[in-house]
């Protein structure tokens, strides 16, 4: 295979990701950094379209042929102390070589290669490329890239999360699992009047620690961990919590459902609830908000896991063009959870991960990516997407 010399506007780049890691946009506050993507899709020969969630797609025809739909969301999580970074938490290229900033990798430098990537590809003849930057993903992986396919109806999606020039094809899904204790509420001097919510938890966690996980080779262990425990009414002055409450990430595998995540939780909270003579309930959580442009959602926090077979024509096309374009090609698979549980895990279009950054990067103080993946990455994203529009590759 013979890859074009793609034409890489690296300076533009660069200089449009400074302004992009500038325009904070922590979940549900993403407007400024939407009106920046728009104005630049829009430049590079996009026609832009908002949907009622705040959600960018991005539009450009080529002709007859395949879509290719590449996601980046545009939120970021919170930089919760501005003191502790060593270099400037909102843009600085260091002598290092790397560009540090809330979001260059997660996921605000990846957009703006396969932005960049894409608009290399405007004078091809085949195909509608589509970029989407989505809301929200910070809170809840999946359901905001459900929307924008459902309008585009891609027949292939990338998502640009961060794979170290690696092209990843499949990933750990996530859910959020809520377990209550429900208690009986007296005065902490007289504890035999009531029944203690938080201690009763303290049991049910315990219990959960030695919960059986699944496992699959290639996405590892389907684990269970505790993120956050609340008890009513807090403060407990002087009073027993008749209500406790506890968060477990639950880290998905291929093919499960709620039903078969839950059961085995339901049962071991079933169990201790009944010994201490009280009731628990076990369910997936909702995410419930409102988006920047005053949009109210809601949903369950229920992302499942995905994998596209390595044979697949989409997979043997996007590694056969990196190789051509001289770069990496292994295949991998995300650790952490994607917008594409949401194209791949729920509506089963064929997708793929592809993007600069390294994974470890995400969410971390002085998160920072490379300068010159960043055009690699570019390169990479115009050869995959070529190579798929030329081929007329069917999964």
């Amino acid at each position: 295979m013979t890859v074009p010399a793609y034409a890489i506007d690296e300076a533009s780049m660069i200089e449009f990701l400074t302004r992009y890691v500038a325009a904070r946009s922590y979940s549900t506050e993403e407007s400024a950094a939407a009106t920046l993507l728009t104005a630049e899709m829009e430049k590079l020969g996009f026609g832009v379209e908002v949907d009622e969630w705040g959600n960018l797609i991005g539009t450009m025809h080529l002709g007859e042929g395949p879509t290719v739909l590449i996601d980046c969301h545009m939120d970021t999580v919170v930089v919760t102390d501005e003191s502790v970074w060593e270099h400037h938490p909102w843009g600085e290229i260091a002598d290092d070589g790397r560009f540090y900033g809330r979001g260059t990798a997660d996921m605000k430098g990846p957009t703006a290669s396969a932005l960049y990537g894409l608009a290399a590809l405007k004078n091809g003849s085949v195909g509608t490329l589509v970029l989407s930057g989505t809301i929200a993903e910070e809170l809840a992986e999946g359901p905001a890239l459900i929307k924008v396919c459902e309008r585009v109806e891609p027949d292939f999606v990338i998502t640009a999360e961060s794979t170290n020039l690696r092209l990843n094809h499949g990933q750990r899904g996530r859910g959020e699992v809520l377990v209550s204790v429900h208690g009986k509420s007296s005065h902490s001097a007289h504890p035999t009047a009531g029944i203690n919510a938080a201690q009763v938890m303290a049991d049910v966690i315990t219990a959960l620690r030695d919960i059986p996980v699944p496992h699959q080779e290639e996405l590892g262990d389907g684990i269970l961990v505790l993120t956050d425990i609340i008890s009513r009414p807090y403060p407990g002055l002087s009073v027993q919590p008749d209500l406790c409450q506890a968060t477990y990430d639950r880290r998905l595998l291929v093919g499960e459902t709620e039903e078969n995540v839950l059961g085995p939780i339901r049962e071991i909270v079933g169990e201790i609830c009944a010994k201490h003579g009280t009731t628990g309930t076990v369910e997936i959580a909702y995410d419930d908000f409102t988006t920047y442009n005053g949009t109210h959602v809601r949903f369950p926090n229920f992302a499942p896991a995905w994998l596209t077979d390595p044979e697949s024509a989409l997979v043997t096309e996007a590694q056969a063009a990196l190789a051509a374009a001289e770069l990496p090609s292994e295949l991998g698979t995300y650790k952490f959870c994607t917008n594409a549980s949401g194209s791949a895990g729920k509506l089963g279009i064929p997708s793929i991960g592809y993007g600069p950054g390294e994974e470890d990067q995400a969410h971390t103080v002085d998160e920072s990516i490379s300068v010159a993946d960043l055009a690699r990455a570019a390169v990479g994203f115009a050869a995959i997407v070529d190579s798929i529009l030329t081929s007329g590759a069917r999964a």
